[in-house]
């Protein structure tokens, strides 16, 4: 009982210094203390899959990055969503028409966190960013706010996402992501439903490694939560973030179902 009390007024104290931090001056002596105790993780950061060799592309090809891309893995089904799941996979004419056509430039949550993109990690005391060459940016609030009530909330691609930190561990909650996107892409049938909540516990586990431990709960579809550690390497031959538009000059058009190449 003593412990639970002292567990309780410990986390009351930290909501109560995020929520004073938030309301800070920008140099006030509050926020500067509250930037000396959070981490560093600056640099550019890429998602292991994709870590590519001489070529520009990741060894072993997209065969290599599908086998080791862990989102496009068949998700711990309960036995109505599994029927559906299987059914899915069986219709592979759907599915080879999914993919004829697969040209995706932004990508929904948590696809992005195993995507090719290259990101960026702002962390500030009212919240941390990470900012992708796409041009998407999750919000990560840590400054003791909650989700919004229900009535103010909607689905998004990317979710919303609050986090507190523990001690250099920075724990995401996040909820209402698009219940009508895919996991991942290439993964089409791997769907989740509104009740989903993934959960995040992002640590720096050595000078140029971000491990993100990743729980996927949505007791509507589960039998059981989905863990999955995914990491990413710091490029250090990367000095800035670089302009990424997928359509503007695009000579992929799709045509009639088909993808194309169009010349310059």
């Amino acid at each position: 009982m003593k412990a639970t009390l002292n567990f309780s007024l410990q986390l009351a104290v930290l909501v109560f210094m995020c929520a004073a931090t938030a309301r800070a001056a920008p140099n006030s002596a509050e926020r500067v203390h509250a930037f000396a105790r959070l981490p560093d993780w600056g640099g550019i950061w890429l998602s292991t899959v994709w870590l590519a060799d001489e070529s520009g592309r990741p060894p072993g090809g997209s065969a290599q990055v599908g086998a080791n891309a862990q989102l496009r893995r068949a998700p711990p089904y309960n036995q109505e969503w599994a029927a559906i799941y299987e059914a899915g996979m069986k219709d592979t004419a759907a599915l080879a028409a999914r993919n004829a056509v697969f040209k995706v430039c932004l990508r929904t949550f948590p696809a992005l966190m195993e995507g090719p993109r290259m990101f960026q990690v702002a962390v500030l005391p009212e919240e941390t960013l990470l900012v992708f060459e796409s041009g998407q940016v999750r919000h990560i609030y840590t400054d003791g706010r909650a989700h919004p009530p229900a009535d103010e909330l909607w689905e998004t691609p990317l979710g919303d996402s609050v986090g507190h930190w523990e001690r250099d561990v920075l724990v995401i909650d996040t909820i209402a992501r698009l219940s009508t996107d895919p996991v991942t892409v290439q993964a089409w049938v791997s769907l989740l439903s509104k009740e989903a909540k993934i959960t995040e516990r992002f640590r720096l586990v050595d000078p140029d490694t971000l491990e993100n431990q990743l729980t996927i709960d949505d007791p509507a579809a589960f039998a059981r939560p989905w863990n999955i550690t995914l990491r990413y390497k710091r490029q250090r031959n990367m000095h800035r973030m670089l302009p990424y538009d997928c359509d503007e000059n695009d000579r992929n058009p799709v045509v009639d179902g088909k993808l194309g190449i169009a010349p310059r």
